[in-house]
């Protein structure tokens, strides 16, 4: 049975739940240069496994987009597929409905399940309908797509009949990742992505959305159920989940940690060097 990932992240008291973004840290750290995890479900659990375990995380966490991009990469017949249409949502149903990553993806998360499944929340991280829409045109056709209302809205849909695939296995939620160059205008732009908060309240996952903008004060739809934003930022004030990266690694190291009642989000740097790792993330879990 999934766990409650709302619940989960609300539950660390005084010390507050982990949620560490550590796949291109510990890819770098674990993996030869260009080495593919997502070979198959075998090669991605042995590396997750290890990796999981080397930042002794408290979320399984999938990067959907990582996956994307090797197979991308590897398949000599995936963007030829996606390009060359007019419609700039083609690339990214097309995308979509391959059916070699996706059932790679079920395959892993079936055995993650397996072995986290009762104990740890199982995410799916995969980038906003916006920002999925305008990264599979570009990989596809070599330029930038307009993510306006109505190509967002069916980007949405498209991925809603995606996550529908993965409907009898042990996730606990998806997180839609906002991408900082193509952030939302307002809190009400967030609503373009009703499909998938259906589908997510038909299947019992929690809803969230990482929004890297320190600037922009947003009105989280009720749909979500937690969003993370940087310290400091106006919406951090009203969210669940605090991003602290920038005051362990960035411009703000060394400030106090702010208080939460929810949890705290952090990225560990591709290059960061593993003592200090291992070092600063006891620090935070006390």
């Amino acid at each position: 049975m999934a766990v409650d990932l709302t619940s989960y992240l609300a539950a660390g008291g005084e010390t507050p739940r982990l949620w560490v973004n550590f796949n291109d840290y510990t890819k770098k750290l674990l993996l030869g240069k260009d080495e593919n995890p997502w070979t198959t479900p075998a090669s991605y659990m042995s590396f997750y496994g290890q990796a999981h375990g080397l930042v002794k995380a408290q979320v399984v966490v999938l990067d959907v987009w990582d996956l994307f991009q090797h197979w991308m990469k590897e398949d000599a017949d995936a963007l030829p597929s996606m390009a060359g249409k007019r419609r700039v949502t083609v690339a990214l149903k097309t995308m979509l409905e391959a059916f070699a990553p996706r059932e790679l993806l079920a395959e892993v998360i079936t055995a993650l399940g397996n072995n986290y499944g009762s104990s740890t929340p199982m995410v799916l991280v995969i980038p906003s309908p916006r920002s999925l829409l305008v990264k599979a045109h570009q990989a596809a056709n070599g330029e930038a797509a307009e993510p306006d209302e109505m190509n967002v809205d069916t980007a949405a849909m498209y991925m809603a009949d995606f996550l529908r695939y993965f409907s009898e296995t042990d996730l606990s939620g998806v997180m839609l990742v906002e991408d900082p160059e193509l952030m939302p205008a307002n809190g009400e732009e967030l609503s373009w992505y009703q499909p998938i908060y259906n589908v997510a309240k038909h299947y019992r996952w929690s809803v969230g959305v990482y929004l890297p903008s320190a600037d922009t004060d947003y009105d989280v739809p009720a749909d979500i159920n937690f969003a993370i934003a940087p310290a400091g930022s106006p919406t951090a004030a009203k969210s669940k989940g605090i991003e602290i990266t920038d005051m362990l690694w960035g411009d703000k190291a060394g400030e106090a940690l702010p208080a939460t009642n929810g949890f705290y989000y952090l990225t560990i740097p591709a290059d960061a060097k593993p003592e200090e790792v291992l070092d600063t993330l006891a620090t935070i879990k006390g």
